[in-house]
């Protein structure tokens, strides 16, 4: 009789382990809300709205830029805009816009 309780418990756990990992799925993460290095896909990578930094760091040389892009995995030399930033700087991109980032730490406002 306890054999068949501690199986019936086992089944019961194993069972309830199963749905729970079923129903967790795929994790997925919200877009970040602070520019990366490199590409991304505004929407998608990161949040749209403005974005603002302090301006450049040392490491930066004095300038920092955003490149936009006509498509996710374009070439820089396909760019359809690009601005440079000296100082302290705002950017206002929006749901679909491609970029590449290159230096600044740029945070959602």
């Amino acid at each position: 009789m306890r054999h068949n309780i501690i199986t019936t418990l086992a089944t019961a756990t194993l069972a309830a382990t199963c749905t729970v990992l079923a129903t967790v799925g795929t994790a997925h993460a919200d877009p970040a809300t602070r520019l990366h290095e490199g590409m991304q896909v505004v929407g998608q990578d990161v949040a749209p709205g403005t974005y603002s930094t302090p301006g450049p760091r040392a490491e930066d040389y004095g300038y920092c830029f955003i490149t936009w892009l006509p498509y996710k995995g374009a070439k820089d030399s396909e760019a359809t805009d690009m601005q440079s930033y000296s100082g302290a700087s705002y950017v206002r991109l929006n749901a679909g816009d491609v970029i590449t980032v290159e230096g600044c730490v740029w945070t959602l406002e």
